[in-house]
């Protein structure tokens, strides 16, 4: 069965602070899980009508077009235009088990390796706040990584990662090196690993792939965003 998640908090925060980005409405659709619906409450008729006519193909273009059409009076209610970005989706994908993922070529890198960093994350702030991050280096230089969102904590059973690699570095594996490192590391503490990759982009899904992940469903969401920026 389709599970319903009003997030009464969220559209508090996010209407009373005006917020930049709202972002009312989003789904994943996972094997073995189902259906799973996140909505501001003040539009949960919208979910609900989704749900009854849309619940077996969620990413269809029929299903997407209902949402596109139906969000434009809470935009005006609410404050928000929709923005040129106003929808996103793509894959989630997990480790295939048993993993058994590589840490060569990768490395763990560390608050001093922002000196020879060439990606944009800034690896000391990364580091100084508690995320994992593996990487690969070329010519003395950090050109691909991937990191944890978040710090990893006691007792988390999940995390989400995500990897960047310099385009001069590119289509050589040091991505799929990097997130299979991460992975690997993750998966010695008890961890799952989760990926997410935009449909459109066909390299972040091929990278996930040659780490050794699998598909496992698929997510959406949509966004509004104010014409000035508050908040952020």
């Amino acid at each position: 069965m389709p599970e319903l998640i009003l997030c009464a908090e969220e559209e508090q925060f996010v209407l009373e602070n005006e917020w930049d980005t709202a972002i009312p409405f989003s789904f994943t659709d996972v094997k073995g899980e189902g259906l799973t619906l996140s909505v501001f409450p003040q539009a949960e008729h919208v979910a609900r009508a989704f749900l009854s006519g849309y619940a077996e193909n969620p990413t269809s273009d029929a299903a997407l077009s209902f949402l596109f059409r139906v969000w434009a009076p809470f935009w005006g209610r609410w404050g928000y235009g929709e923005d040129v970005f106003r929808a996103g989706g793509g894959y989630i994908l997990l480790p295939a088990p048993p993993y058994r993922g590589s840490l060569a070529p990768a490395r763990r890198l560390t608050a001093e390796d922002e000196a020879i960093n060439e990606t944009t994350y800034d690896l000391a702030e990364t580091c100084r706040a508690g995320c994992l991050a593996f990487g690969v280096e070329d010519g003395g230089r950090v050109v691909s990584l991937a990191v944890t969102h978040e710090a990893p904590e006691e007792g988390q059973t999940l995390a989400e990662v995500g990897v960047e690699t310099i385009p001069a570095a590119r289509r050589r594996g040091y991505a799929a090196a990097s997130l299979s490192a991460l992975t690997a590391a993750l998966t010695a503490r008890g961890m799952t690993v989760e990926y997410r990759c935009q449909r459109y982009n066909h390299a972040s899904r091929r990278t996930a792939l040659a780490a050794g992940f699998c598909e496992v469903g698929k997510y959406y969401y949509y966004v509004g965003r104010r014409t000035e920026t508050h908040g952020i």
